[in-house]
């Protein structure tokens, strides 16, 4: 656990000293400019030890019935910033549930997942082809780092004996607390832009926990287990401003722009002011 909190944090102020580097040296993408805020929504297919479906691909399309029988919801909320016309990054909260089974070992699990992760986005294509800003279609890679909460608890086929579980009591019949670890996500994207607010996107990513009890069976098979995940999701890009003191007065009307200038015209700017403060 304290592992894994230490190379989430080493990544986190990373990106947090990136994003400051290029608020200074960037003119176009100061620290008010480029914010979207969204969410995605998709499934998710298990990687591990209860896993029967490694290498059949007919069996990964939405013409399998075994598609939907290991596929499980899950959603996550974004927040992102724009660092120049081909970086960002972004944070998630993520939430879900997982599951997996396996017919030559006779089990299968069940479990749920929440997690935060931040990660780095790069749009190779229009960088190495000089595409427009404007450019509708974006299509990125993303890598990125976060702590996953977990809980999973591993049943027999066919009379549901239990098996075993993490982050249940001995019984498995009450939950207790949720395993924590780090992961490590990798994946691709493409976005659409029907106007200069709103976005849609597709994401397909890989992501492995740093544990083997993701599933509620440690084995010498696998020594970190994951999930892939395929989401669709919609984004609100936005700027914000900052207002100041200065910027009121700015804002102010009146012929006189010198706030210190004595004098009658000044008195009755100050009062013109106050006024429109009100």
């Amino acid at each position: 656990m304290k592992n894994s909190f230490k190379y989430f944090l080493t990544f986190f102020l990373l990106i947090v000293s990136t994003t400051i580097n290029f608020a200074q040296y960037s003119y176009n993408y100061p620290f008010t400019k480029g914010w979207e805020i969204g969410g995605n929504f998709g499934l998710n297919y298990f990687y591990g030890d209860i896993n029967d479906n490694k290498g059949r691909l007919w069996n990964n399309t939405p013409l399998s019935s075994f598609y939907y029988e290991q596929k499980r919801l899950m959603g996550n909320i974004i927040i992102g910033k724009s660092l120049t016309p081909y970086l960002g990054i972004r944070s998630h909260f993520i939430f879900g549930n997982i599951a997996g089974s396996n017919d030559k070992l006779k089990m299968y699990f069940n479990g749920n997942i929440i997690g935060l992760d931040a990660d780095i986005t790069f749009q190779y294509f229009d960088y190495f082809l000089k595409k427009p800003e404007s450019s509708k279609f974006k299509s990125y890679t993303f890598v990125g780092l976060g702590l996953m909460k977990f809980n999973a608890i591993r049943h027999q086929i066919g009379n549901n004996l239990y098996l075993g579980s993490v982050g249940y009591n001995a019984k498995g019949d009450s939950k207790t607390n949720m395993i924590t670890e780090s992961m490590f996500k990798l994946g691709v994207g493409v976005s659409y832009s029907i106007n200069k607010f709103w976005m849609f996107n597709y994401e397909t990513s890989l992501n492995y926990l740093n544990t083997d009890k993701l599933d509620a069976l440690i084995s010498d098979v696998t020594k970190l287990e994951g999930y892939g995940y395929m989401s669709f999701g919609c984004v609100y890009k936005f700027n914000f401003n900052i207002r100041t003191k200065n910027n009121l007065w700015k804002s102010s009307s009146g012929t006189n722009n010198r706030p210190h200038n004595s004098g009658v015209n000044n008195k009755k700017k100050r009062k013109l002011h106050n006024k429109w403060k009100r």
